[in-house]
């Protein structure tokens, strides 16, 4: 097994655990009571992204929040494990074996969005609602950055140069208000890139992300959906909230204004009320959120 060195001083302050599985050691988060809500974080992210909900939402379902494979303090239990869309629906799929997990609420957040999908349609019994903030899931080009990553020798020269300041940069392209991004957040989503077998697993992710699975399975996923997405997404064009509405039969849709592509991260409470409204009442609105 790699090891896995533990210096975030964020973990410190959570009580985080593992789930040993048949090829990943996942990093994860469990809080709360009542029905189960796993929150899956987007690329080159981990469970931190959710600093600012899971408490909140802890006070109304059992959640949980893992590190996916390749991201965070989740280690690979081996040389030859695998990455890309359907590796990461498994893991998930074990994990909530694992945990005695019959059904759940699933969010994801970018390409979270686009593992929760490709888990809904493979195991759509194990699915109770979801929810999509900024989601992948069409087949549509990554920005520049990630796009590079896909090829030999480029991404391996890219990976080399990824430093707090390039980690800095990019969440403030990711924030309306880029004043919120801090040297110590931009510390904290660094630290796991700099564990060697997450750079080698960053490669095989970028280059193993196939958004036609999902996209042609969208109108197949029946399950009820609520859909968020920040006005100024810089990584995902908000249009893509008019295509989700279109393609996911039983999707409500909501648009934050002033915002980013990580609504969760901008207006915590206001995204915080308005899951727990959706999947309390399934209908109440919230301030600061309008339907499409």
């Amino acid at each position: 097994m790699t090891a896995c060195p533990i210096s975030s001083g964020y973990l410190r302050t959570i009580p985080s655990q593992f789930a040993s599985l048949t090829s990943f050691k996942v990093h994860y988060l469990e809080m709360g009571e009542g029905d189960p809500l796993i929150l899956i974080h987007g690329g080159g992210m981990w469970l931190y992204s959710f600093r600012h909900n899971f408490r909140d939402l802890a006070g109304f379902f059992h959640v949980y929040a893992l590190d996916m494979p390749g991201y965070g303090y989740t280690v690979p239990l081996g040389d030859t494990v695998s990455y890309g869309l359907d590796p990461a629906a498994d893991t998930l799929l074990e994990f909530m074996n694992e945990r005695n997990i019959e059904r759940a609420s699933l969010l994801g957040h970018s390409w979270g969005g686009g593992w929760v999908l490709r888990f809904a349609s493979k195991y759509p019994e194990r699915v109770e609602r979801l929810i999509l903030i900024d989601s992948s899931g069409f087949n549509v080009p990554d920005v520049l950055e990630w796009e590079l990553m896909k090829y030999p020798l480029i991404g391996e020269l890219l990976m080399n140069f990824v430093t707090v300041g390039t980690v800095k940069k990019r969440l403030e392209r990711s924030f309306f208000h880029r004043h919120m991004v801090s040297l110590a957040m931009a510390e904290e989503v660094h630290l796991p890139l700099t564990f060697p077998h997450n750079r080698k697993a960053q490669l095989q992710i970028a280059r193993n992300q196939d958004w036609k699975l999902t996209e042609s399975s969208l109108q197949e996923i029946r399950h009820p959906s609520l859909v968020i997405w920040g006005d100024h997404d810089a990584y995902l064009d908000a249009e893509l909230l008019h295509r989700f509405q279109g393609c996911l039969p039983n999707a409500r849709t909501f648009l934050f204004k002033q915002c980013g592509h990580s609504p969760h991260e901008e207006y915590p409470q206001d995204v915080n009320a308005l899951i727990t409204a959706y999947l309390k009442t399934k209908d109440r609105l919230i301030r600061g959120a309008e339907p499409i």
